[in-house]
This record gives C-alpha cells, structure tokens and sequence, in this order.
C-alpha cells in the first residue's frame, strides 16, 4: 500500500471518531466543566458543547447541574465566538415536553404537569419543558373561587385539544375528575342493592330524615327508620359527618334517577317480632311517657315498644284534668296492658286499670246523711260535679243548691267544699249530693211562723198565666191564684202584700191571694 493510501486511510478512520448531527437534534452529552455563565459538555463532536448556566436553575434559582451529569440539550449547528457547538437543554426539554403532549393525545393517556402560573382565563402547566393552557372551568368538578391557590400544584391532565402546526394544547382536569367519579359511582352502584347493608357518612341532617354519603352517592334515612323507639329529631342518635353503618331498604327510579331509602332500625331485630314472649294482656309494667296528644298518652314499656293510654283510662274521673296538667313527657307511668295487636304492631294501655276499682265499696265509705268534703270539678246548667276521691265524683243537683232558688251560691272550679250525701246508686255510679242540705230547711218551722189569715208582705218572684209565685221569705214561696189576684196586676219584683189563705207543710206549699189596699 502507497503512503497515499495509507494518508486517506488514516483520514477516514478519524472522522469516524466523531458523531454527525443535524441543526435540531436532540445530542445527549457529559458535563465537563462548569463557570459561572456557562455548562461545557462533551457530545462527542468535533467541538465540545456549551450550555447557559441558567438553563439548570429551578424555580427557587438554585442550579441543579455536577461535572459528569448527563444530559440532553438541542443541536443548533452553530458554535459561539470560542468555537464551542451552541446546545439549548430548555429547547430540549421544551420539545420533550410537546412530545409527550402530542404522544398523550394521539394515545388518549395522560400527562403528568405542574401549574406554574395564572393567566387570563386560567393558568399555564409546565411538562418538561413545554407550557400547555389550563382553563379554570377545567380545574375541578364545580368553578373554583381561589386560583392563585392551585399555582405549584402537579396533577395528572387529560389533553383535549392539540394545534400542531403551532404547537399549542389545551388540557383538562375536569375530564379526569368526571371519569374518576363516573368510575366510582359504577362501583358504588355495583354495592347497592336492596338489603346490602354499607358504611356512609352523616352529610345532612333535616327535621324529617338523615342524608348519608354511600361514598359519591346519597341515600336518606328516614326518621321513622332511624330507631324502633319515638325520635323526636335525627340530631338525637347521629351527628354530621358521623360514619354510621346503614341498610338499604328500598331503590326507587323516577325520571332517570334513582331515589335510595335508607335503614338503621333494620340492622336490629325488631322488638314487635316475638312481643307475645315478652308481654301479654292484663300485665302490668312500667314505662316512660313519650308523647301526650288530646285523645291520650304514649307510653314505651321497652325501647322500640309503645302503646296508647286512651284517655278514657287515664283517669276514673268522669271530669278530669287535662292529660298534660296530670303528666309530662318523660314521665315514668305504671300500666296495664288490654290489648296487643302485633300485625298493626300497636298496644292499648291503661292507667286507671292498675288502680283499685274506686266503686267496688263504695257503700262501705260513703252513706246517705254522711257529710263529706270534695272539689268542684265540674259546673254545668243542671248542677255541680263533685270530687269526693280519684274516679268518685257526685252531683249537686240545681234543686239542692240552695233553699232559695234565686240566691245560688257563688261556686268555682277547684273550690273545696262541704257536702251531704243524699243518694248512692252504685250500678250506675252516681252520687247524689246536697250543698242546701247542710242548713235547716226554712219549711221545718213554717206552720208556727205563719198562719192562715196572716197578711205578709211579699216580692213577686216570676209571672205565669194561672197565677203568680211570690216570695214570703229565704226559701219560702207561695202561689197567687190567678182568682185571687183582687184586680191587681202584678210585675216581677214588685213588692206586695198578700194574705196566707193555706198551708201544707207536708208538701210544702202556701197558697196566698193579692191584698188591694
């Protein structure tokens, strides 16, 4: 081989040590040395490459470069005024960035990125080194108020729009979000069936029921299915934001949406399910007082279990007190049970059965003749009701009142007074009572106060077409025949005189007639 030979030879195999690149390439290299402005890495060209110093700082200006890191800058074919090949490692990185842009969105993936700043409409979101638009309609699920609070945040977005030509793109949380929450609903709806029993979280409480987040889907527990006992408010047995374990009792779907109802009762064994072993007719118990309406009391005798105290078996008073001046709620009642209707699971209760029966003896404790001291409890046109003792009570008929029928006594309700017992009828419960009875009867001595031809005077107490009634004195009236009128026309309280013409003490009547002066 000539020296000529050999020279090319030599020349050939020298340029084979060097790598050709083309102006835009992507060249990878090893960090040399390191100055203040500039990175010089070796790329394995003709020339070594240089870099600026600030293409390595981050965002808090710290410069994240070492000799013998490798790293990937941008070709352009140009050298500085040293000679050095001009490399770009954010050109780099920008077109690493629009590639994983690009790639994402052809693929339908996505894409890793850091919100790096507002702008009008949104933000910017750095990949590598590439910077897509973010709107702020695209955040989150429902329009966020706080922008500048998402700034340095890194999340996974979707690519939803691509300009090619001028390397634009536009992303999107909000896609992932509603795919994410569409996701979770199928499988929160794969869970949901009637009877699954789940765990949710208290999210709203209402007068009438609890709403429990199932884990992206709400279903409501009524409040007649929060317990077998009363509940008067939702607030008594759960708080907001409590984690409570919960039965689904019914799926409901109107118009394309789906309504879940809800149980807590349900997770127990219901009380009324074996009441027969628990109670029975004629038993005796004890219970609280949950609720007083104006036909009767509720009482619960065992957490879940209540019956009704009609209020004809409050009291064996026939005029008794209003229910909520007896008792209160809460109040703890002794109670006799008349009936279980387990099927309509509702029991009838009783007060005044669990008491002796207060007429059994009654003519044992009270007699014809026997003074006796009670309360009106009862004041009507035909007399006065009084109660001698708790379900006794007796009348004081109008007639016995008073001896005279135009001075009745001033009685109120509550007033406590002295009786006499005329009559006892204990069949039918009935008491006759005398208030007059307790004076001397003005007609005892009437034969030895007045005689026949006395000439009294008289008040004309009421008018009739046979005659007129006149009063003689405090319980003693006579009548006037018409016949005996003597040309008088009498008026009504108009003072007269009158002559006693007949005296029948037996039945106690006077007979008088007008004297005409």
């Amino acid at each position: 081989m000539s020296n000529t030979e050999k020279d090319v030879q030599t020349m050939v195999n020298y340029d084979d040590v060097f790598k050709n690149f083309d102006s835009g390439d992507i060249v990878k290299g090893k960090v040399i040395k390191i100055t203040d402005e500039d990175v010089y890495v070796d790329i394995g060209y003709k020339s070594e490459g240089v870099i600026k110093l600030k293409e390595f700082m981050d965002d808090d200006g710290n410069v994240n470069v070492n000799v013998g890191d490798e790293v990937e800058a941008v070709f352009f074919n140009k050298t500085n005024d040293d000679g050095f090949e001009i490399l770009s490692k954010a050109a780099a990185e920008r077109i690493k960035g629009w590639n994983k842009v690009l790639e994402a969105y052809k693929e339908n993936k996505t894409v890793k990125g850091r919100i790096k700043s507002l702008v009008n409409g949104g933000f910017t979101v750095r990949i590598d080194g590439y910077f897509a638009f973010l709107p702020g309609s695209q955040v989150e699920l429902r329009p966020i108020k706080n922008y500048p609070s998402y700034v340095g945040k890194e999340f996974e977005f979707k690519v939803v729009n691509i300009n090619e030509a001028k390397r634009n793109a536009v992303l999107s949380r909000k896609v992932l979000l509603e795919e994410e929450e569409r996701e979770k609903q199928q499988r929160i709806w794969e869970k949901i069936k009637e009877d699954a029993v789940l765990t949710g979280k208290v999210k709203n409480i209402t007068d009438y029921g609890v709403f429990v987040d199932l884990g992206g889907v709400d279903g409501l527990v009524h409040i007649t299915d929060m317990s077998y006992s009363r509940v008067s408010h939702p607030s008594e047995l759960v708080k907001l934001g409590e984690e409570i374990q919960v039965k689904i009792i019914k799926i409901e779907e109107s118009e394309g949406k789906k309504k879940i109802y809800l149980g807590m009762k349900q997770l127990t064994k219901d009380p009324w399910e074996d009441i027969e072993n628990k109670f029975s007719v004629e038993q005796i118990t004890e219970g609280k007082i949950v609720n007083i309406v104006d036909y009767g009391i509720f009482v619960e005798i065992a957490e879940g279990i209540e019956g009704l105290v009609h209020k004809s078996e409050v009291s064996y008073d026939k005029y008794p007190p209003k229910i909520d001046e007896l008792y209160k709620i809460g109040d703890t009642v002794k109670v006799k049970i008349t009936g279980i209707d387990k099927e309509n699971r509702r029991m009838s209760l009783s007060i005044k059965q669990t008491k002796p029966y207060p007429w059994e003896n009654i003519e044992e404790r009270y007699k014809p003749e026997d003074i006796v001291e009670g309360t009106i409890t009862g004041i009507k046109e035909f007399g006065v009701f009084v109660k001698l003792e708790d379900g006794v009570e007796g009348l004081i008929h109008e007639n016995d009142l008073s001896w005279d029928k135009e001075e009745k006594p001033n009685l109120q309700l509550g007033d406590k007074i002295k009786v006499k017992v005329l009559s006892i009828d204990k069949e039918k419960e009935k008491i006759a009572l005398g208030l007059k009875q307790l004076t001397k009867d003005p007609w005892e001595d009437v034969d030895k106060k007045y005689s026949a031809g006395d000439i009294v005077e008289a008040k004309v107490v009421s008018v009739k077409p046979f005659g007129s009634f006149v009063k003689i004195e405090k319980g003693i009236e006579s009548l006037v025949p018409k016949s005996e009128y003597n040309n008088l026309q009498p008026k009504p309280t108009e003072t007269v005189k009158v002559k006693i013409l007949r005296i029948d003490k037996d039945k106690k009547r006077l007979i008088s007639g007008f004297v005409n002066e």
